[in-house]
């Protein structure tokens, strides 16, 4: 017999993943982008597992821009938490609410992991963080491209994320109850008055989507908060939205998976097709500085690991926009006979 001491020397190595609430700034997009990162590690070291710590330490006096929402929703925090569900094969999941606690454990086990951000071994918190620098070590932004970028470069694909099967399965349902025979568009709405910038154009919706009733092949799928709904959609017969059925985060996630193609103005959800290899288009007002030198995309047309079906589309957003970009894609798909390789269960 061997001493436990040793066999545990030779315990699998594993991906660590360390989001510190008070340490890293992210919305929900900059999750999924956290996410898929990991996924890649995964994936390129030949592991098995990622294992997840989330630290939030009320005394670390750090305060990223995503700090105040944190405070302030706890429904948003939880989210945040939930979209771990994305990630394959997940392992241990550590909270820690002190940075000395998460410190001691690190130290402990840094030897067993392969880290992002790539914090060294005698690394504390808090940090000294200038949040208008990028670090290609995830510091203190986790969601940078550089390891997409560097995979996709050698590999001319990414990992995916998913939903789990559960999801998935209710969300095949919903569009067979809901939906069928016309096929499932997915859209989500947007109306948050802590950056009114990114948010739905309503007026140009609205027309897209009334303009859009005369086609009985399609169904929208309308994606978004509770107080977000807007009522009156609902007497066009081209809209449902999920939020009427009970539908929670993973299963409107699951709802864009299985949907023949999605839209988004400039919100958190607009990410999730990039890593599920799925078509979308991204109607953003604009580009912002910061994001695109976090993306290393200075040109705001698009990112490197984005195929010809996943579209990014700034400026004015008005309806005659919105349908242009709508069936150019949408002819583009059928010329190509794609479908949607979520929609039929594994």
């Amino acid at each position: 017999m061997f001493p436990r001491a040793i066999v545990r020397l030779k315990a699998e190595k594993r991906v660590l993943g360390i989001y510190h609430f008070q340490e890293h700034a992210g919305f929900l997009a900059d999750m999924m982008e956290f996410l898929a990162i990991l996924n890649v590690l995964r994936v390129q070291n030949r592991l098995k597992t990622v294992d997840l710590c989330y630290i939030d330490d009320p005394t670390n006096p750090n305060r990223p821009v995503s700090r105040e929402r944190v405070e302030t929703s706890p429904e948003f925090k939880q989210m945040m938490l939930e979209l771990r569900a994305l990630l394959p094969s997940i392992g241990a999941e550590l909270h820690f609410d002190s940075d000395v606690a998460f410190e001691a454990f690190f130290r402990t086990h840094y030897r067993r992991y392969v880290c992002w951000p790539q914090y060294g071994f005698l690394h504390s918190w808090p940090s000294h963080v200038n949040y208008s620098r990028i670090s290609e070590r995830g510091l203190a932004f986790p969601n940078t491209h550089t390891p997409l970028n560097h995979y996709f470069d050698t590999h001319g694909t990414l990992p995916k994320l998913t939903c789990p099967p559960v999801h998935l399965k209710w969300a095949r349902d919903f569009v067979r109850r809901h939906v069928s025979p016309a096929v499932p568009v997915a859209a989500q709405i947007r109306f948050n008055a802590e950056s009114p910038a990114r948010n739905t154009d309503l007026a140009a919706w609205k027309e897209f989507f009334r303009r859009m009733e005369a086609r009985s092949e399609l169904k929208f799928i309308l994606l978004c908060l509770r107080e977000e709904i807007v009522p009156e959609l609902r007497s066009l017969k081209n809209i449902i939205y999920s939020k009427d059925h009970a539908s929670g985060l993973l299963q409107d996630l699951a709802l864009i998976q299985v949907s023949h193609l999605s839209i988004f103005p400039d919100a958190g959800f607009a990410t999730y097709p990039w890593f599920c290899g799925l078509p979308s288009i991204y109607f953003a007002k604009q580009k912002y500085d910061f994001a695109q030198r976090r993306m290393q995309d200075e040109t705001g047309t698009g990112l490197r690991f984005l195929s010809s079906f996943q579209r990014r589309r700034l400026g004015d957003c008005t309806a005659d926009a919105m349908e242009k970009e709508f069936w150019s894609l949408w002819n583009d798909l059928d010329s190509a006979g794609w479908k949607n390789p979520y929609w039929t269960e594994d």
